[in-house]
């Protein structure tokens, strides 16, 4: 689907994993730091300190062994689909030293996702713009009571229990895309994630919404978020809100921003220390048709 700024995001069919080698599993290597969740558990909270490997294969068709990368030099992260992919699947990205990211959409419900029926009709809003079969789901403060339940459910089904490390939550900034939602529901319902995921505990990840945010928000977004994932941030000139006041960058949290159509800035990225790749846009597998990865610090490299 696309965001308001038109930077598109891949579908959430298909679920693979993949990894690299052991030199970058732990939580406290490679960049990474551990803070207790609610539980006592360690939470991964990546750093910007040193380059992580991001591998984004929530389009993979299938995992496969071959979808596991060799070569990986420090930290290394699989992002693969939470509902399609299995408890072995995230054994094998563990056993290859990485990390696993679960990828939940939360602000929008597909067709054919296992818990389909749970969601009732008061809570399904208009369709997504270019992706059949899925809509956006309305989280006004009326409805978060309904939908935050069946969140959790997800985020304990299909990331806690298969054991990830972590949670891409899709699709947070409904209220830039619809009109039935607005900015200050949506804001609630996102912290409100937040907090779900670190309740379990997980680390999760601010996907696209930073550069909808005022700067008076960010301290509330970055006291529940342990991550930045972004889309065309070069493509559409919005890098430099992971480097204002106040942002991601400059608390030393790692940031990812993924590019479909033009290549990355890689100077400007690794000067500070952004983790920038150009990909696919299906976001498939390394075994797949289609496969594309070229990040600006390759996976050989562990040092900006």
């Amino acid at each position: 689907m696309a965001s308001s700024s038109g930077a598109a995001t891949a579908s959430s069919s298909g679920g693979s994993a993949g990894s690299g080698s052991s030199s970058g599993g732990s939580l406290s290597d490679g960049g990474a730091t551990a803070h207790s969740g609610a539980d006592g558990g360690a939470v991964w909270q990546p750093t910007s300190a040193a380059p992580i490997h991001f591998h984004w294969m929530i389009g993979a068709s299938t995992f496969t062994s071959g979808d596991i990368l060799s070569g990986q030099n420090g930290q290394a992260v699989y992002d693969i689909d939470g509902a399609n992919s299995t408890a072995a699947n995230v054994a094998a990205i563990h056993a290859a030293g990485a990390i696993a990211v679960c990828y939940v959409d939360v602000g929008t419900l597909e067709q054919g996702r296992p818990d389909y029926a749970d969601f009732p009709s008061s809570v399904i809003g208009p369709a997504v713009q270019g992706w059949p079969g899925e809509n956006w789901l309305l989280v006004t403060a009326a409805n978060q009571s309904v939908i935050l339940p069946l969140m959790k459910a997800r985020f304990v089904d299909w990331c806690q229990g298969k054991g990830f490390d972590a949670i891409e939550p899709d699709n947070l900034d409904a209220w830039t895309n619809i009109s039935n939602v607005t900015e200050t529901d949506n804001v609630a319902y996102d912290l409100a994630i937040g907090q779900l995921a670190h309740a379990l505990p997980l680390s999760i990840g601010l996907k696209n919404v930073m550069t909808d945010l005022d700067p008076s928000q960010y301290a509330s977004f970055l006291a529940l978020f342990d991550w930045a994932l972004n889309e065309q941030c070069y493509e559409y000139g919005e890098c430099s809100v992971y480097t204002a006041s106040g942002s991601f960058l400059p608390a030393g949290k790692a940031v990812f921003d993924v590019e479909y159509n033009v290549a990355p800035t890689c100077t400007q990225a690794d000067q500070v220390h952004m983790n920038a790749q150009e990909t696919d846009l299906d976001l498939v597998g390394a075994m797949d048709t289609g496969y594309e990865y070229t990040p600006c610090v390759p996976d050989s490299q562990a040092t900006w």
